[in-house]
């Protein structure tokens, strides 16, 4: 859920890596924006942002690069809105369900870069 309780806040003081998802739209930009303030001031070394459910009509470097811009971070993925992802409706998990899909190989990229 939103916000930053006691425990989001003791998670993101112990962190290695911070990987801060959010959707590119008006709601998430004021607590993205927040989240990423606390967690610069709290020292998180490799702190980076993941875009998600992107419109298909949106240009992805260019909403990589605004993020980027905007919140003074790393944005280590852009996902783009997958009718496939919305129609599996937690059923399953996506990448066992379509292991050759675009966005599973987004997936698997973002996880190396994670755990690097």
């Amino acid at each position: 859920h939103p916000g930053l309780n006691e425990e989001t806040l003791l998670s993101i003081a112990i962190s290695d890596v911070l990987a801060i998802i959010m959707r590119p739209d008006t709601q998430d930009y004021q607590g993205t924006g927040v989240t990423v303030e606390v967690a610069q001031k709290l020292g998180i070394e490799r702190l980076q942002l993941v875009v998600n459910k992107v419109p298909l009509t949106y240009d992805l470097d260019l909403v990589k690069q605004d993020m980027e811009r905007t919140y003074n971070c790393e944005v280590a993925m852009v996902f783009p809105h997958s009718d496939d992802l919305m129609a599996l409706a937690s059923a399953g998990t996506f990448v066992v369900h379509y292991p050759d899909h675009p966005i599973t190989q987004k997936y698997r990229e973002l996880t190396a870069n994670l755990i690097q």
